[in-house]
C-alpha cells in the first residue's frame, strides 16, 4: 500500500467490483496505476443485491464493496478527508455534492451523456439534466473519454475537460495467437438490448449471408425475432470475449445512444477484426480506417460487407492509436495537476 506521500485518492461510483461495463473495467487500471505511483487509493462502490459487504481482494488500493456505497463514502470524506475525490458515471452528482460540502477538490471521468442529455433509446427516463450538469461545472476537473465527448461537454455546459481516453488491457481481448487457425466466420453483435441496436440486427441479420451471434443479454420481448434468424446464435452475458473474437469475421456497432467512444471498436481492431459502426457520436472518430460507418440501418448489409474488405493490419494500426500506457500517463498528469490547483472551499 502506498504512504500517501503523494496525497489520498477517494474513488467513489455506483459500479466497480465485479464490472459492470467499459467505465469500470477502464477506472481499475487508473486506480492500480494511482496506487503505483505513489498515492493512497480507497475505492467504495455499490455491492450487488445480495452480497455481502466485503473488500475486493488481490488489489494493491483498498477497495469497498458496499451495500450504501454513498453513505461510506461520505463517512469517509469526513473521518479522513482525501486530498481528491474520484467519481464517474450513475450516482457522481451526489459524491460531487458531498464533496462540495466539505469544500474536497474533485475530479469526475465523462464516461457517457445520458445524465446530461436526452438519448434515443433511452426516452421516459426520470433524469435531472439541469442538477447534473450543475454539479459537473462545479467539478475542479473534468476528463472525458473523447474528443467527441469533450465537445459535447463544452456545448452543453461551457466546461473544457482533458481527453482520456478509456483504458483497454490488450491482454484481456486478444485471442489466443492459436485462434488466428481458426475460422472467422460470424458477425457479431456486443449487446442484445435494445438501445445497443439489437432491433437494427435483427432486422437484418438474414441478410448479412453469414452466421450471427448475439451477445449479453437479450431485450425482452425479442424471443420470437430472434427464433425466426435462423443464422442468428445468442451466446447469451460472456465474461471472457476473446473466444467470441477468435471466430468474429466482423464486429456490429448499432447503438441508438450518443456514444461517447465505442470500446468495443478498439476491442474487435485489437485482434484484427473490422467493424461496421451505425455513425452516432463519437464512432467515427474511434472507427477511424478500422471499418466502415453507416447512417441508417438499411444500410448495415453493405457495410458489413465493406467493413469485411479492410485488412487486419489496418484495424490493428487503428487500434494502436489507443494504447493503455500513454492514457494512464495523461489520466495521472490530469490528478497531479488537480492536486496543484488552487482550491477555493465552495
Amino acid at each position: 500500500m502506498a504512504d500517501a506521500a503523494k496525497g489520498r485518492l477517494l474513488f467513489a461510483a455506483r459500479d466497480l467490483f465485479p464490472p459492470m461495463g467499459g467505465a469500470s473495467l477502464s477506472m481499475i487500471p487508473l486506480l492500480r496505476a494511482f496506487a503505483r505511483a505513489g498515492y493512497e487509493v480507497t475505492s467504495i462502490n455499490a455491492a450487488r443485491p445480495g452480497v455481502v459487504d466485503h473488500v475486493a481482494p488481490d488489489m494493491p488500493f483498498t477497495a469497498h464493496v458496499v451495500a450504501d456505497a454513498l453513505s461510506l463514502a461520505v463517512d469517509r470524506m469526513h473521518r479522513r478527508p482525501p486530498d481528491l475525490v474520484i467519481t464517474q458515471g450513475w450516482g457522481s452528482t451526489g459524491v460531487l455534492r458531498a464533496a462540495f460540502a466539505m469544500g474536497l477538490r474533485t475530479c469526475l471521468f465523462v464516461v457517457d451523456l445520458i445524465g446530461y442529455a436526452p438519448q434515443e433509446g433511452l426516452e421516459g427516463c426520470d433524469i435531472d439534466y439541469a442538477s447534473n450538469l450543475g454539479a459537473l461545472r462545479k467539478a475542479d476537473m473534468v476528463v472525458a473519454n473523447s474528443a467527441y465527448t469533450r465537445r459535447r461537454l463544452r456545448e452543453l455546459s461551457g466546461v473544457r475537460a482533458e481527453v482520456v481516453f478509456p483504458i483497454i488491457e490488450e491482454s484481456d481481448f486478444l485471442a489466443s495467437p492459436e485462434s488466428a487457425r481458426l475460422p472467422r466466420t460470424f458477425v457479431t453483435l456486443a449487446s442484445g438490448l435494445a438501445h445497443k441496436g439489437v432491433d437494427i440486427f435483427l432486422d437484418h441479420a438474414q441478410r448479412l449471408g453469414r452466421p450471427c451471434l448475439i451477445c449479453g443479454p437479450l431485450e425482452p420481448g425479442r424471443e420470437a425475432r430472434l427464433a425466426a434468424c435462423r443464422n442468428i446464435r445468442h451466446l447469451g452475458y460472456v465474461s471472457d470475449m476473446r473466444p467470441v473474437y477468435a471466430h468474429t469475421a466482423c464486429l456490429v456497432v448499432a447503438s441508438l445512444l450518443e456514444e461517447t467512444f465505442g470500446r468495443v471498436i478498439v476491442e474487435a481492431n485489437l485482434n484484427g477484426i473490422p467493424v461496421a459502426a451505425l455513425d452516432r457520436g463519437a464512432c467515427r472518430e474511434t472507427l477511424g480506417q478500422g471499418g466502415t460507418l453507416f447512417a441508417t440501418p438499411a444500410e448495415l448489409p453493405e457495410a458489413v460487407r465493406a467493413a469485411l474488405r479492410v485488412p487486419p493490419h489496418i484495424c490493428r494500426e487503428n487500434a494502436a492509436r489507443f494504447a493503455s500506457a500513454p492514457q494512464i500517463e495523461k489520466a495521472l498528469v490530469c490528478i497531479e495537476n488537480t492536486m496543484r490547483r488552487p482550491h477555493h472551499s465552495r
